[in-house]
């Protein structure tokens, strides 16, 4: 008669061991690739902002504002008042200036409204549906822009900024208003490259909407609302946009 033999409890302990250490290493492999696509947000803002200084040392003005691209053959004239508004375009003539330039890499149309990734708009290095937009803060913004009511923005009224957030091909919205970062991951960026507070310095964190509704939140406070605004750090969903401002 054959023995049955099954197996005993060390080997049994191995295996179950053997199985936890591959999962946490998928799982921690995960959040390293995560961690990863998070950190390209500061490559893409200081690449861009680069190009933006590169351009006026070449140009004298601001890309998307030149009065004289078609002159040199890089796209559609600005008006030249030193400021980007998305109201006559000039904040998607901004990335064909630096791509018809030379300065960044590829080829952007700077055609109308709406935003299309790829095409009038670049895609950040962090994937997916986030894009860079950007515009002038003031009360003249536009429509993607335009929050001069806002308390929370007075401090970047009258200052450029790149707006990294996410657009939905599926309504055609102009505006890269979707969340796509996580607070910790967004204060994260914050601690690291500016002072840490969501709405100083030179990053600002805002709510997947404009409004301050729990289950949606990345800070603790709307754009309408006043008072010391912090991170929210009770909710898990990825609900933050970001904001970096130029410096020129």
């Amino acid at each position: 008669m054959k023995k049955n033999l099954g197996f005993t409890l060390v080997e049994l302990s191995v295996v179950i061991v053997l199985i936890g250490l591959i999962v946490a290493g998928v799982m921690g492999g995960q959040a390293l690739l995560r961690q990863a696509k998070v950190r390209t947000l500061i490559s893409d803002y200081n690449k861009y902002n680069t190009a933006v200084n590169a351009f006026k040392l070449e140009y004298s003005e601001l890309p998307g504002d030149l009065s004289n691209a078609s002159s040199y053959g890089i796209g559609t004239d600005g008006n030249g008042n030193r400021q980007i508004h998305s109201t006559n375009t000039e904040n998607l003539d901004f990335w064909q200036h630096l791509s018809q330039s030379g300065i960044i890499a590829g080829a952007y149309t700077g055609s109308a409204p709406p935003l299309v990734a790829g095409v009038n708009v670049p895609v950040s290095s962090y994937g997916g549906n986030v894009v860079v937009h950007v515009g002038h803060l003031s009360t003249a913004g536009g429509s993607c822009l335009a929050i001069a009511g806002g308390t929370l923005f007075g401090t970047v009224h009258n200052a450029h900024i790149f707006a990294f957030g996410g657009i939905d091909p599926a309504t055609g919205w102009q505006c890269p208003n979707l969340g796509f970062l996580k607070v910790s991951e967004a204060s994260g960026i914050d601690n690291k490259i500016d002072d840490g507070e969501p709405d100083s310095g030179i990053m600002y964190s805002i709510n997947f909407s404009n409004s301050n509704t729990n289950g949606s939140r990345c800070v603790d406070r709307g754009v309408n609302q006043s008072g010391n605004v912090l991170y929210d750090f009770d909710e898990t969903g990825e609900n933050c946009r970001v904001w970096f401002k130029f410096t020129l």
